[in-house]
């Protein structure tokens, strides 16, 4: 990526492309979501390595199991923060969900569907995949994050 991304942003690209499939906090290292995800163990994820990504995220997003994320649902699904107890904090995580939500339920019917959820996370592959080649490795997920590459470092 062409600019360093500030932390929540970071997280939510990094979240769009892995949904729930893996824990991501700010902490984790680009391999740990890359791992979550690599279901051939080739080092990269794949845009069906991806989307397989979306589908478990959805469903397990998807508490009751019906098919569709209810409000309730996606905001279990975040992660709390030290400072939720603060009246502002919850505030601006309350404003921050309702745009979530309504971003992602394009037919406004109240609830969000895989299809919905899906065409709202695809493009976050694209934001991480920096060179074009199709696929995210480990140092493309380090920069949306981020952190130096290991390996550039080294070449210095």
């Amino acid at each position: 990526m062409s600019s360093i991304l500030f932390p929540g942003v970071r997280t939510a690209i990094v979240m769009g492309l892995i949904g729930a499939a893996a824990p991501v906090h700010a902490a984790d290292s680009g391999d740990s979501g890359l791992a979550a995800l690599d279901a051939n163990d080739d080092h990269v994820i794949s845009r069906q390595e991806a989307a397989n990504g979306q589908v478990a995220a959805f469903r397990s997003i998807d508490a009751d199991g019906n098919g569709v994320l209810d409000r309730g649902e996606l905001a279990a699904s975040r992660p709390s923060t030290a400072e939720a107890d603060d009246r502002a904090v919850r505030r601006a995580r309350q404003a921050a969900l309702d745009r979530w939500f309504a971003n992602l339920d394009a037919d406004d019917s109240g609830d969000i569907s895989l299809a919905e959820y899906q065409a709202a996370m695809t493009p976050y592959f694209d934001r991480l995949d920096d060179n074009g080649d199709g696929v995210i490795d480990g140092a493309e997920l380090r920069e949306a994050y981020g952190e130096p590459d290991a390996s550039a470092a080294k070449s210095r």
